[in-house]
């Protein structure tokens, strides 16, 4: 029996016994993991990180799809200072935030519930916490996030005339990154809520269209439904696109001759009026982002409490002695 329970314990196998007799037979106390949880969590972020970076056919592919919409797009737009630049930056900042949040989505949403499914075994076994394992998983993605953004947002600043100034680009860099994780964690929310693979997937094209309908232009919040203006607070491209408006437009001086539409927008506060943007400023954007992304990990992690797969103990059947006499007598 001793040696059933240590490697029954190794294993992280339950096989019905009680807590006393657990410690008894393994020398190890019953009911969760072995090690605390800064250990768990230092152990877990170290595997997560090295399981991100181990696919290098993946980094490759995503290195070159950064470098691919850079290009692509410093060959459409060449902005300048003139009226006719005011929608081309509108036009491509636009692109950016949803180009972003859909692939940050769809590589979330596609790999999570994969990995969830393993990592629900090993919740179950008691190896780990769900709570280290998920905080390590959330921060071993932001290196990848700010690496791949900052590849695709001095490629695209260099090419197309964005972000004129330092700062500018500095604050374009963060932004861009913040508009990664905020859609990322989004992603994390919808795999684990979602019990199998197939369910993210089929959440994913809805949840997309929403956030494109209320990114900020397409419809004016007076003009939104009652029942829905709580989705432009909640929209992932909405904030972001917002807030590379409002770093892009910021001092501004346009040029009022040349081509146009509309009426001239000498500054860029005028122009930012003109698309109702000019109310907010940064802080409050990425304090909004900020918010999005820690009620999502919460989510997440409550969806991972919620879907995790749970075994039913085995226990020690009780005697009957009623049978026992009869078979004496």
């Amino acid at each position: 029996m001793e040696k059933l329970g240590n490697i029954a314990n190794s294993i992280g196998l339950d096989i019905g016994m009680t807590s006393s007799e657990q410690e008894r037979y393994t020398g190890e106390k019953a009911g969760g993991p072995k090690s605390n949880i800064v250990v768990q969590l230092k152990l877990l972020l170290k595997r997560s990180m090295r399981e991100n970076f181990r696919n290098k056919v993946k980094i490759v592919i995503q290195i070159v799809q950064q470098v691919t919409l850079g290009v692509i797009y410093g060959g459409i737009y060449s902005i300048g200072l003139n009226q006719a630049s005011i929608q081309d930056r509108f036009g491509i900042l636009s692109l950016i935030a949803i180009g972003s949040a859909n692939m940050a989505l769809a590589s979330t949403v596609r790999s999570f519930p994969k990995e969830k499914a393993i990592v629900s075994n090993e919740l179950a076994a008691k190896l780990y916490g769900t709570f280290p394992y998920f905080v390590g998983k959330a921060l071993s993605e932001i290196p990848q996030i700010a690496f791949f953004n900052s590849i695709f947002a001095i490629l695209v600043s260099a090419m197309t005339g964005l972000n004129s100034s330092a700062l500018k680009l500095r604050r374009f860099l963060g932004l861009n990154t913040l508009h990664g994780l905020t859609s990322q964690s989004a992603g994390l929310m919808i795999g684990a809520v979602s019990p199998n693979s197939d369910t993210a997937l089929a959440l994913f094209p809805a949840i997309m269209v929403l956030n494109i309908i209320f990114d900020g232009k397409n419809i004016s919040e007076e003009s939104t439904p009652k029942l829905l203006r709580w989705v432009p607070k909640v929209g992932l491209i909405r904030w972001g696109f917002e807030g590379l408006c409002l770093n892009e437009f910021e001092g501004l001086e346009f040029e009022t001759k040349g081509p146009r539409r509309g009426p001239v927008a000498r500054n860029g506060e005028e122009a930012l009026a003109r698309f109702g943007l000019g109310t907010r400023s940064l802080g409050v954007v990425v304090k909004a982002q900020m918010l999005i992304t820690s009620a999502c990990w919460f989510l997440s992690y409550v969806g991972l409490k919620l879907t995790r797969q749970k075994y039913q103990v085995m226990e020690t059947p009780e005697p009957n002695y009623e049978e026992e006499k009869t078979k004496t007598g």
